[in-house]
């Protein structure tokens, strides 16, 4: 059986290059025009596709040490958006070049916090965890590749797999900090990464969601993709969102309880005013109502039904970076166009290469041990 790569992937790759173009051109234009402003839309840009990387890359590693056919039906997404992280890397060069105007302790250094926030140790950790990421990325996809051809190479998988969630975990959480906590470096927060870890994982699953309903459009995929695909990505969607929402209402409360001027002003900060209608439509569309959603049997059997709601939790996303990293500043600006170029150029970027990585490799791997199993699914009413 065929599981190449569909040949509309082709066209889709053209039109994310021209988008990613006119973007890149457009972030330009708004660095020459507004570069404070530009470089807070490009954060908040840069956060939500390197943490989509990321997201591939944890769920990735999670399948491999789980199992399970849900994994095996998404991994070449996995693999793919996770092999965007070298783009990525590049990417960031923009913000350590103008680094002094969003990180003001760079030019203000901070006495309390000086022997980790200062500009050579910064720059040295984003070297560090692109190379980390990078290592595990290329381990996992360069092994996973022998799962095309019969190769007894799982072991090795699952062990680098292991030791990668741990590294992973710790990676992602000094990131945050360093890259958006430290916009405000007299405040500080112990569950912060692991509200960034959970979201990027939330935002890799519902794109996975996506991709995989595009592709049971084109066969054999509509023939062996079973409604129990979508149910399980549906069930670890749910268990995301409220793991998001555990997390999130966690440090609000232990800040809010303590009760101390240094924490709560943060929160303050964020829930007066405009910010209170942000806050507000994060809790309602980012738990609320994909909560009530994903307890449906039959929404989380259908991917049509649930590409709408895996749309809303990506857009949400995006809006949850920016309620995080557009109040740190003193001249807040609470819309801006670059707000909006900078996703769209940057995420045209990603998608180019995501579906280049995509198109090197079949959509399923012909000898994974899984795969036996997976072609002998029964029918399910």
């Amino acid at each position: 059986m065929n599981f190449a790569v569909p040949a509309d992937a082709a066209g889709w790759q053209r039109r994310a290059l021209i988008v990613g173009v006119l973007g890149v051109v457009g972030c330009v234009i708004g660095g020459f025009l507004q570069l404070n402003t530009f470089l807070r839309g490009y954060l908040i840009a840069y956060m939500f596709w390197t943490g989509l990387s990321l997201g591939c890359l944890g769920l990735l590693m999670v399948q491999y040490l789980t199992g399970g056919l849900w994994g095996l039906v998404i991994r070449r997404f996995l693999e793919a958006g996770a092999k965007v992280l070298p783009l990525m890397g590049l990417l960031f060069l923009p913000i350590v070049f103008f680094r002094t105007h969003l990180y003001g302790w760079m030019l203000e250094p901070i006495k309390e916090n000086h022997w980790y926030l200062n500009t050579p140790n910064w720059i040295f950790r984003y070297v560090l965890y692109f190379v980390i990421w990078f290592l595990l990325t290329k381990g996992l996809t360069s092994w996973g590749h022998r799962l095309d051809s019969p190769w007894k190479i799982y072991p090795r998988l699952e062990a680098l797999s292991g030791a990668g969630c741990v590294l992973l975990s710790l990676t992602v959480s000094f990131a945050a900090v360093d890259w958006v906590m430290s916009l405000d470096p007299h405040w500080g927060s112990t569950i912060y990464g692991l509200i960034f870890l959970v979201g990027q994982g939330l935002s890799a699953l519902c794109f996975s969601i996506i991709l995989l309903t595009i592709a049971t459009r084109y066969e054999p995929y509509a023939e062996v993709v079973k409604p129990m695909q979508f149910h399980d990505i549906g069930k670890l969607t749910l268990a995301f969102v409220m793991l998001f929402a555990y997390f999130s209402f966690s440090q609000w409360l232990i800040i809010w309880s303590g009760n101390l001027p240094d924490e709560i002003s943060w929160y303050l900060q964020r829930i007066r005013g405009y910010w209170g209608y942000i806050i507000l439509a994060i809790v309602m569309f980012h738990f609320a109502l994909p909560f009530a959603m994903l307890l449906s049997r039959d929404l989380k059997r259908a991917g049509r039904r649930l590409v709408p709601l895996a749309l809303l939790l990506m857009f949400m996303r995006l809006v949850d970076i920016y309620w995080y990293v557009i109040p740190n500043f003193k001249q807040v600006t609470y819309f801006s166009i670059w707000y909006i170029v900078a996703p769209i150029g940057l995420g045209g970027l990603w998608l180019t290469y995501f579906f280049y990585n995509l198109r090197q490799r079949p959509l399923l791997p012909a000898y994974d041990p899984q795969m036996p199993l997976f072609l002998n699914q029964k029918h399910e009413h």
